[in-house]
């Protein structure tokens, strides 16, 4: 008997992994109908907002808001006083390319290259530091008011006049991540950051800037 179950075994076996190799042989077929003939491209659209810079801003702005007290049935108005702020503003911003704009302009699938339109790099998250000055926050050097101010009993030009102050510096740290300077650098790091990943799929891309 067991030289009979031999056998048939290691027919069984055999039948088996025919079997196998001809499933695997099917599946990798199949799998090689739908691969595709080149490598994909990236799908830009998927990386979001691209940061290539950021910025630390940092200044002594100074500020004067005057109170004024106009006269009836006329356009004159008198000057009061006033109240004047100096702002040790301390702040940041990045500068990033919306890749969620790109759009291809051309593509060589032979040569595997591609032109690449890609949106200009615009300032993101622009903010004035808050935090406390011992951790590098913003903060009032000097609160000073003149003329008429200080006898006036309500407050309102001293908060208007932090609040003018702090709107202004954040206005500062936007106009300081919009030079041109700052936006060459952007490109250019972005650039080297699409180069790489594009590389990484064997293909060579160039860019264009809108």
């Amino acid at each position: 008997m067991k030289l009979i179950q031999r056998p048939f075994a290691s027919l069984i076996l055999f039948a088996a992994a025919v079997l196998a190799v001809w499933g695997l042989q099917s599946l990798f077929a199949r799998f090689a109908d739908r691969a595709p003939a080149q490598a994909p491209l990236i799908s830009l659209e998927k990386m979001g907002h691209l940061v290539s810079v950021k910025v630390n801003y940092s200044d002594i702005i100074e500020f004067d808001n005057d109170r004024t007290l106009g006269i009836p049935w006329s356009q004159w108005q008198v000057k009061l006083g006033g109240t004047k702020v100096l702002l040790v503003a301390r702040g940041d911003c990045m500068v990033a390319t919306n890749l969620g704009g790109a759009r291809y302009k051309s593509v060589d699938t032979k040569n595997r290259t591609v032109t690449v339109v890609l949106p200009a790099p615009q300032p993101l998250n622009a903010r004035i530091n808050h935090d406390a000055r011992q951790k590098g926050g913003s903060y009032f050097y000097a609160i000073s008011s003149h003329g008429l101010e200080p006898i006036i009993p309500d407050s309102r030009n001293r908060t208007e006049a932090i609040d003018l102050a702090l709107g202004l510096a954040q206005k500062e740290v936007l106009r300081s991540c919009s030079q041109p300077a700052v936006r060459a650098t952007a490109r250019q790091n972005a650039e080297a950051v699409l180069l790489a990943s594009y590389r990484a799929t064997q293909w060579t891309p160039a860019f264009v800037w809108e």
